[in-house]
């Protein structure tokens, strides 16, 4: 759970206390740094990682109390936990330590036993509500990202994600929701579920379209999936990441679409042109002098030209849409 020696800072004015808790706690795995007064404390704090601090409520110059504020007001030290060590057995004085933000208090002398099971029972709970709180922080910074993130497991049920994703996928309550069931039976994907659910390739990009309906617009996603596995190779969580591309890609398919229109309203009057030009040029008309020979020429030289721009320009609009 935790890596290496948990880390304890003791912080009395009297060497023989710190000793003695120093002998209880090193036989039992754990490593001692020592500190005199709360200055000193604070000097060892922003060198070295702690994991929990004792304390002793009395001390001269700054007090067990005054330090203990001062670590509460940190971001950095904010959540190292604080026992305090002391003689005091006043409820006001223990009410005091409580609001200035102590865990928990052990009583001079101090008993081994009592001693190592809060310790341990503190440090185990510590952990948990910093991990806690690395998650909050994480949360709240994705929360904050346009891009749709979930981590799935295994299974493609939604283990943890983001506020855009909800919104994307219209998803309320993400408990149970297999992502790629939502995703196949509510949206167009660009490729096929056995290939998006193939565990032999790691990353995989691909596109989510949403229909538009008479209460939603159109919605075009940029996917990508990663797996995340252990170091024995066994799967641990599916990454979706998912992007929206929809002003992008609404853009590109107006662009299509107008291509299309010009071509095509261009081609049937070309058409027509130049199948004229070829009956003029036939005699169907009337013979032609050398001058309306040589205009007719012209103007058929520069009609082939423009159906031939327009050809490009058709063939140009079908490689985009079969690329897009």
């Amino acid at each position: 759970m935790m890596k290496g020696k948990p880390v304890i800072l003791v912080v009395d004015d009297q060497i023989q206390n710190i000793e003695l808790l120093e002998a209880y706690l090193v036989g039992q795995g754990y490593e001692i740094i020592r500190a005199a007064s709360g200055e000193e404390a604070l000097e060892k704090l922003s060198g070295n990682q702690i994991d929990l601090i004792l304390l002793d409520i009395m001390m001269p110059k700054m007090s067990g109390l005054e330090l203990l504020e001062k670590l509460r007001a940190d971001e950095k030290t904010r959540l190292i936990p604080v026992v305090m060590v002391t003689v005091l057995k006043e409820t006001e004085d223990k009410v005091k330590a409580l609001e200035a933000g102590c865990d928990d208090f052990i009583s001079k002398p101090v008993d081994k036993i009592e001693l190592l099971a809060r310790v341990k029972s503190i440090l185990k709970i510590s952990y948990y509500l910093r991990q806690l709180d690395e998650k909050e922080k994480f949360k709240a910074v994705v929360d904050k990202i346009s891009d749709g993130i979930a981590i799935c497991g295994p299974d493609y049920l939604i283990k943890d994600s983001n506020e855009a994703i909800l919104k994307y996928l219209n998803i309320v309550d993400p408990a149970n929701i297999n992502l790629v069931e939502r995703l196949f039976k509510n949206y167009s994907v660009s490729i096929n579920k056995e290939a998006l659910m193939d565990l032999t390739v790691a990353h995989k990009t691909f596109d989510i379209v949403g229909e538009k309906t008479e209460t939603t617009e159109a919605l075009y996603l940029e996917a990508n999936l990663d797996l995340i596995k252990n170091s024995a190779g066994e799967l641990l969580s599916v990454v979706f990441i998912l992007r929206d591309v929809t002003a992008s890609r609404t853009e590109e398919l107006l662009k299509q679409d107008t291509l299309t229109l010009i071509s095509h309203k261009l081609r049937t009057p070309l058409g027509v042109i130049s199948g004229k030009i070829a009956l003029f040029q036939d005699g169907l008309y009337g013979a032609l002098n050398e001058e309306q020979k040589e205009a007719i020429g012209a103007i058929s030289k520069q009609s082939s030209l423009l159906v031939s721009m327009v050809e490009e320009l058709l063939g140009f609009t079908i490689v985009c849409s079969h690329s897009s």
